[in-house]
């Protein structure tokens, strides 16, 4: 059996056959404002959950981003300093490729010059030191 719907102009109150009469009785002693503040009451508690949420969401945004952030920082650090070793590196890798170049003599006297610097010596060769500081 389908229920039909009339609305009663008085109160404004959607009711069904069935019930009519008593709720026409019931109408009569309550007031449709109590109803419409009802509703509103559920609708502010519906807006209340939807604003919590939405400052729950806000709140994990900005969290994420700073987060990220702080990641994105020590990450750029990291780069930076493997950036420098890189540099450091390939400018020893530029002298060694220039030693490997040498020619003969030159290369000779490269040796020469390492091993003087280590402390070796030809035979008979002397070296003198200025301790005076000038």
């Amino acid at each position: 059996m389908k229920k039909r719907q009339k609305i009663l102009k008085a109160e404004d109150i959607i009711i069904d056959d069935m019930v009519a009469e008593d709720v026409l009785e019931d109408a009569v002693t309550d007031s449709p404002l109590e109803e419409v503040t009802v509703n509103r009451k559920k609708r502010g508690k519906r807006f209340i959950l939807l604003y919590v949420a939405i400052g729950v969401f806000a709140a994990y945004a900005v969290f994420s981003l700073v987060s990220q952030h702080s990641k994105i920082e020590s990450r750029q650090a990291e780069l930076d300093a493997l950036n420098e070793k890189i540099s450091v590196q390939e400018l020893k890798n530029d002298e060694i490729n220039n030693i490997y170049n040498l020619s003969d003599e030159d290369n000779k006297n490269y040796i020469e010059e390492k091993a003087k610097e280590d402390g070796y010596l030809h035979r008979g060769e002397r070296v003198f030191v200025n301790i005076s500081g000038d």
